[in-house]
């Protein structure tokens, strides 16, 4: 019996150190895809910032920072950028000026617009390099550039799909994350049915072992006259009463273990799919 319940438990420890490692390997997948994306990210800001300084910089013209670009002006720019900018993979492109004004962009009816909330990121690039966000699905790319002598400053933000960009990284590595973490809760299933299995066949084999010594332990002789005593004499003074209350209760406490175990496993496969749950939509964004 002490055998039987060993192998449980090392097979239950088996399949627990499985899932471990299946988790640490999900780990691992996710940190190689968030890797590989985050210099995808940086090659796409560096060629946003190249594009914006080496063509859409050379199709300004000083007027174009002063105001809206509006009428023939508006049309000769577009046309200008349609050809030199928006032939690749950009798909969207705004000239802002410092406090946020939309001087021109690809779509007319944004011109004129205010964005206040792009106010501190176009001062960040003023002062500094090119700063990339995600937006959704949208990649933004904040350049400054400088128009006329003296130079005015302005912002070019060049926009692209960000699932187009990372899609590279997520062919790799990223499918087994959710693979390693499926078979991570499938392992600690197999561990909480091993051990309710090799408990339940410890607990029939204890009884089946009770029955077999009970039937075949002879039967001790009594006196005649002290067998009316006995008959009649409470159950807790029987002989075989202190045995079955005290398997009673040995099989109580390894259900109470059990169930315990149980109630672990669960625990741990729920929080599982909470983190498996939490990497899909970190992943997503």
């Amino acid at each position: 019996m002490p055998d039987r319940r060993h192998r449980g438990r090392q097979l239950r420890d088996v399949f627990i150190t499985l899932a471990l490692i299946f988790l640490l390997g999900a780990g691992a997948a996710y940190g190689a895809t968030r890797y590989l994306q985050s210099g995808l990210e940086s090659d796409a800001t560096r060629d946003a910032r190249r594009l914006s300084v080496d063509v859409l910089q050379p199709l300004l013209v000083p007027a174009d920072a002063q105001g809206l670009v509006q009428g023939a002006r508006y049309d000769e720019l577009l046309s200008a950028v349609d050809e030199r900018v928006l032939a690749g993979p950009i798909n969207g492109v705004l000239l802002l000026a410092r406090d946020g004004t939309v001087l021109f962009a690809d779509q007319p009816s944004l011109v004129g617009d205010h964005e206040p909330a792009l106010r501190d990121d176009i001062h960040s690039v003023i002062a500094g390099t090119s700063q990339s966000s995600v937006d959704g699905d949208r990649f933004r790319t904040l350049t400054a550039l400088e128009i006329g002598s003296p130079p005015t400053l302005v912002a070019a933000e060049l926009v692209r799909s960000h699932p187009a960009i990372v899609e590279e990284s997520r062919e790799v590595w990223y499918p087994w994350v959710g693979r390693a973490i499926t078979a991570a809760i499938v392992c600690f299933g197999l561990a909480l049915v091993t051990a309710i299995v090799f408990a339940t066949i410890g607990v029939l084999g204890r009884r089946s072992a009770r029955q077999r010594s009970t039937v075949e332990s002879p039967r001790v002789r009594r006196k005649k006259g002290g067998a009316d005593a006995d008959e009649n004499a409470p159950a807790y003074l029987h002989p075989s009463f202190k045995d079955e209350v005290a398997a009673r209760r040995q099989v109580e406490e390894e259900l109470m273990a059990i169930q315990h175990e149980r109630d672990a496993l669960a625990a741990r496969v729920q929080r599982l799919e909470a983190e498996l749950d939490g990497l899909k939509t970190r992943s997503s964004v």
